[in-house]
């Protein structure tokens, strides 16, 4: 049963990062337009607008294998707390500006349900985590 969920968390995870990064791929100037109206420092932006999307399509590249699924899932918790604070920050009002939610399903709730989504999947990642670390043991 065990295996079955961490089959599951790993699939979840790989639609999730095909599905952030190849629209940020295809449409990068648009990508790179949308960063501007993000809380993040200007001189990033160039870097963010390559670095995010090859960086989830990594970590969809590690979970497809099972001896680099470990670094994936490991990956896939960091970019989810990474993206978590992010959100917190702007629903705690940290940042100077706040931007749209421009990202897919997410243009269509609030920053709140925004980052309970994010927190749930960050704890699935958590447990995918585990459970890989499980399966290594």
């Amino acid at each position: 049963m065990a295996m079955l969920i961490s089959y599951i968390i790993t699939a979840l995870f790989i639609i999730l990062w095909l599905y952030a990064a190849l629209p940020k791929l295809w449409g990068i100037r648009y990508f790179h337009e949308v960063l501007k109206s993000q809380a993040i420092p200007r001189w990033s932006i160039g870097w963010i607008a390559l670095f995010l999307p090859l960086t989830e399509l990594a970590a969809a590249g590690l979970l497809l294998f099972p001896s680099t699924r470990l670094i994936g899932m490991s990956l896939s918790l960091l970019l989810m707390l990474i993206f978590s604070i992010y959100v917190s920050g702007i629903i705690f009002q940290v940042y100077d500006k706040y931007p749209c939610p421009c990202g897919g399903l997410f243009t269509r709730m609030g920053w709140r349900k925004h980052l309970k989504v994010n927190l749930i999947l960050t704890l699935i990642a958590l447990g995918g985590v585990m459970l890989t670390l499980d399966n290594f043991n």
